[in-house]
């Protein structure tokens, strides 16, 4: 009776299930996100920086001494050749008297050897000295034409030393610093002045090492506050980064004229990507389209459904797009987010 029961039961179980429907597949389609690839559009970017000049120097004095007199004060507009500083005098006047001294001393004993050598060309024709002593006093008499030229030189050096106790302004142009203090006591070659030569100016940025590869060479410098624009060219770039920004000091020089651009004044430099844009098949496409599974650079393409693998050219990336050349047609739709988590030929649906 046990074994009735269980088998009757075993097959009301198998009635009751024979009666429910299959479950049904699960759908293997993902839904995705598509953009369009879009022809790259240039794109805007700023640079703050300052108006500097083109030339700049510092100035120093070329001998060493005490500074006591300072005629000018920083931004003060100079002159070429106006003075600046002057050193104390005294001891450069007192080594130009010393070797004033010497030189008439050497002159002296220049004009004695060759009387010597003079009378002792006489004693010898005449057969009175020996050979050798008519050659020691021909000897001494070039020594002492040579200690004369000596002294010469010695004179020339102080007496432009006497010049260059006075600081002049190599060109005309505006004190940017003056350091040097009257009483102060400067080394040859200590910069103690810089000045700014009139003429051209150039707007100084330190441009960010992302920027660096492909800085344009052209843009547009516009006061700040202002709506005064001048087109600039780029100029120079400082061969090594800043080592404590990473950023590169750059250079560009102000087509136009330098009294509208005062020194100093800040400025923003605009600059336009339109020359990269117009590279022959630059395009554009979401920074999440592009994947590289080992076989290089690509993009899923979707057609019919599913997605296809499609290689690319990476130029370029920012914070949202990718710049790529390709064959693919501008319009094409693409999978915009994602793209590494698709594999090719897997089936896709697009939302909308």
């Amino acid at each position: 009776m046990r074994v009735l029961a269980c088998l009757l039961m075993a097959a009301m179980l198998v009635g009751c299930g024979s009666g429910e429907a299959e479950p049904q597949a699960e759908s293997t389609k993902v839904k995705v996100l598509v953009a369009e690839i879009a022809p790259a559009a240039g794109s805007e970017w700023t640079l703050s920086g300052t108006v500097q000049s083109q030339n700049e120097a510092a100035l120093s004095f070329r001998l060493q001494g005490e500074i006591s007199e300072r005629l000018v004060q920083a931004g003060q507009q100079v002159k070429a050749n106006d003075v600046l500083l002057r050193l104390d005098p005294s001891d450069t006047r007192q080594q130009l008297a010393a070797a004033q001294a010497n030189l008439a001393a050497a002159r002296v004993q220049a004009e004695n050897a060759e009387a010597n050598r003079r009378r002792l060309s006489t004693l010898r024709d005449q057969q009175l000295v020996p050979q050798q002593a008519y050659e020691d006093a021909e000897a001494q008499a070039r020594a002492t034409q040579q200690a004369a030229k000596a002294a010469e030189a010695a004179v020339a050096q102080a007496s432009s030393a006497v010049g260059y106790l006075e600081l002049r302004a190599p060109a005309s142009g505006v004190l940017l610093e003056v350091s040097g203090e009257v009483g102060q006591v400067v080394a040859p070659g200590v910069s103690v002045a810089l000045l700014a030569y009139d003429g051209a100016r150039d707007v100084e940025v330190f441009v960010p090492e992302r920027r660096r590869a492909h800085l344009p060479e052209r843009a547009q410098v516009q006061a700040f506050a202002s709506d005064r624009v001048s087109p600039v060219q780029l100029r120079e770039v400082a061969g090594s980064a800043d080592p404590l920004t990473r950023s590169w000091r750059a250079r560009f020089a102000i087509d136009g004229e330098p009294e509208a651009w005062p020194l100093g004044t800040s400025v923003t430099l605009l600059f336009n990507d339109d020359e990269h844009a117009g590279d022959n098949g630059l395009q554009r496409i979401p920074l999440g389209s592009l994947i590289d599974q080992g076989q290089g650079m690509g993009v899923w393409v979707v057609a019919d459904g599913q997605v296809v693998r499609e290689p690319v050219e990476l130029v370029r990336m920012n914070t949202e797009y990718v710049y790529i050349r390709s064959e693919i047609p501008t319009g094409t739709p693409i999978i915009a987010l994602g793209a590494h988590m698709l594999v090719e030929g897997q089936a896709v649906e697009v939302l909308q």
